[in-house]
């Protein structure tokens, strides 16, 4: 984990220049490294989830080109816990609820590019339950 995260700053200080500010670096990157849990939770990225993670990246973020391919390659390649993440995320958007819908929209939109599978689910699910934690008592297999 020690060599995930010192591999990640590497590639943040080499690309630094792709973002004004560094916390929306930070942002951006626990962002994209939750969408990419998604698309790789059944083990296989494909075009359509990569398209898929870059248009929302794109649109719903406001992110270039190069910095969409800067984020994919820095989460691609790491192999930090979703946990972490996700807590940046909540950190961050904790006092925007329309952002932190909108993020769990593009989620769900990521889950659904083949059909809902479990382990898509189970991210979905966490990631619901750390940015909405007045929810933790809905989302679960009993529920359904």
């Amino acid at each position: 984990m020690f060599e995930s995260l010192k591999n990640w700053f590497e590639s943040l200080e080499e690309e630094s220049k792709l973002f004004d500010h560094r916390d929306d670096e930070i942002l951006h990157v626990a962002l994209a490294s939750v969408l990419y849990h998604v698309i790789s939770a059944d083990q296989h990225v494909d075009a359509r989830k990569r398209h898929e993670f870059d248009r929302i990246l794109q649109q719903e973020f406001d992110l270039d080109d190069a910095q969409v391919e800067h984020l994919y390659q820095a989460v691609r390649g790491s192999t930090a816990d979703v946990h972490g993440d996700l807590h940046t995320i909540n950190f961050y958007l904790k006092h925007n609820p329309a952002v932190r819908m909108t993020f769990m929209r593009r989620l769900l939109q990521l889950v659904d590019v083949h059909g809902a599978h479990k382990e898509e689910l189970d991210v979905f699910f966490e990631a619901l339950h750390e940015v909405f934690p007045e929810v933790k008592d809905f989302g679960g297999e009993q529920d359904l």
